[in-house]
């Protein structure tokens, strides 16, 4: 979304707005959500700073008149479905991915003061 919106900025059109979303969302479909500790510190400032690199990219793109091959449309509904077909662990609860790595716990652990 952050690629349509630097488009709209930089005088595109709505086409290509909807182009830039698509290409950026292409590109972080594989991404499993971990927050380490429960907090969004790690590893989301770092993904953050990635999703924006990426959507300057895909808004570059698509002012430069690339457009998707699958409709915008059709990714969201893709990635609403993948959310939806992944296993608990890896959907933003911290029960999976870096969050439960060692550091990870060990991180936790300090946080709060706890054993796991």
């Amino acid at each position: 979304m952050a690629a349509g919106t630097i488009v709209e900025l930089k005088g595109g059109s709505p086409k290509q707005a909807v182009n830039a979303t698509a290409i950026a969302m292409k590109s972080l479909l594989g991404l499993v959500y971990d927050p380490v500790a429960g907090l969004v510190e790690v590893p989301c400032i770092m993904r953050n700073a990635i999703g924006a690199s990426i959507a300057f990219s895909a808004a570059d793109m698509s002012l430069a008149g690339i457009e998707s091959r699958i409709p915008c449309d059709e990714i969201i509904e893709a990635m609403y479905k993948l959310g939806n077909d992944m296993p608990r662990n890896l959907r933003e609860t911290s029960f999976g991915g870096l969050a439960m790595k060692e550091t990870g716990k060990r991180m936790k652990e300090h946080l709060f003061c706890k054993k796991l």
